[in-house]
């Protein structure tokens, strides 16, 4: 067999891996190897530097799943349906880690947050709320890993009579072999920093922030900018100044749920809304949150409102409100009602007396 056909032979070896292939042109003469792809956070993942990644740290699921058992492939994507909740019931803090050839193995336990009444452009961010370990056993979390394998490939001796083009040939095919062999821990590195990053945020990050509903979003863009959210619309009215209060026309269930009832969380919500001259509630911001999923009841009890629009002149105009929902802790003695609508407040009953709403004005 000659020598060019032996080299031909040796290049499918690298194909086979999709990367690098060394071309051998008609004249013999060799083609520049390609070059590596360009592989970004390739920093090694050890089991160590996980530790000191996520431990003794406020960490958040990323897409607020619930349930004790969560499981992503390499990509950092959930596998199955686990149901989703508020990033309120989301906060871990992360107690075991295992690192193996296929998978990261954690151990966790399951928080919701409380906030503590403040008002959010008065607070730091740092002491607005408090934590309440709510999971009964570890949250096991696993994510698998690309296992790496490396195929080798037959080193062909070096002729002694070989031209120098021939010689570079082999050279360069032997630089790209040893280049494939970096470059497959590397990949391997980059996909699972890429898939923890796509599980956990520690802390609140930038990310993590922009992943949630808008009336969260601007609940922290209050509390950063020190000042109350306000519709940049300028024709939004507030109340005062010949301006009427809207009126509540319907009746709505805020409902509590079952880490709200079972840790005895309640309180009261302040949702911040427009509503518009149809009296359709519009571009809410929640004002003064609760935590542990009870703030998503409250927008929701908000949204389903209907009112009789806000006047000026007779006229109806757009204006911004406040609506209170107070969550209560169901028992035996509290009982579901309703009140009905009236120029200052209007409450929207909670069955089973798990919470109530009106108009703050």
């Amino acid at each position: 067999m000659t020598f060019h056909k032996q080299l031909r032979l040796l290049a499918p070896s690298i194909f086979c891996l999709s990367l690098l292939p060394l071309a051998i042109a008609e004249n013999n003469a060799p083609a520049a190897p390609a070059p590596v792809p360009a592989v970004t956070n390739t920093a090694p993942v050890t089991e160590d530097g996980l530790k000191a990644r996520y431990m003794g740290k406020m960490i958040f699921l990323r897409g607020s799943y619930l349930g004790d058992e969560l499981n992503f492939d390499t990509n950092g994507k959930v596998q199955g349906s686990p149901a989703a909740s508020s990033f309120t019931l989301s906060a871990l803090e992360i107690k075991k880690i295992s690192l193996s050839k296929r998978k990261v193995e954690i151990e966790a336990d399951r928080y919701g947050m409380h906030f503590l009444g403040g008002i959010p452009y008065e607070e730091d961010a740092n002491k607005s709320y408090d934590r309440v370990k709510i999971s009964k056993k570890p949250v096991h979390i696993s994510i698998d890993r690309e296992l790496v394998v490396i195929p080798k490939v037959k080193k062909e001796k070096e002729k002694k009579d070989a031209s120098p083009e021939e010689q570079a040939a082999i050279a360069a095919l032997q630089k790209s072999q040893a280049e494939l062999q970096a470059l497959a821990p590397a990949h391997s590195n980059m996909l699972l920093n890429k898939a923890l990053d796509s599980v956990f945020s520690t802390g609140l990050d930038p990310k993590m922030l922009s992943s949630l509903p808008d009336y969260w979003q601007e609940y922290f863009r209050s509390q950063s900018q020190h000042k109350q959210y306000m519709p940049a619309d300028a024709s939004v009215r507030t109340l005062g100044d010949g301006v009427t209060a809207p009126k509540v026309l319907n009746s709505i269930d805020p409902v509590s749920n079952q880490y709200a009832q079972e840790f005895g969380i309640a309180g009261v919500e302040v949702v911040r809304t427009v509503v518009d001259t149809n009296g359709l509630p519009r571009q809410m911001a929640i004002d003064r949150p609760i935590g542990f999923g009870l703030d998503e009841k409250a927008v929701e009890a908000v949204k389903n409102s209907r009112f009789r629009p806000a006047t000026l002149n007779g006229q109806p105009v757009p204006v911004v409100i406040d609506m209170v929902v107070t969550f209560r802790i169901y028992s035996d003695g509290t009982q579901p009602g309703s009140v009905s609508p009236s120029a200052k407040s209007a409450v929207l009953s909670a069955s089973a007396g798990e919470g109530n709403a009106s108009l703050n004005r």
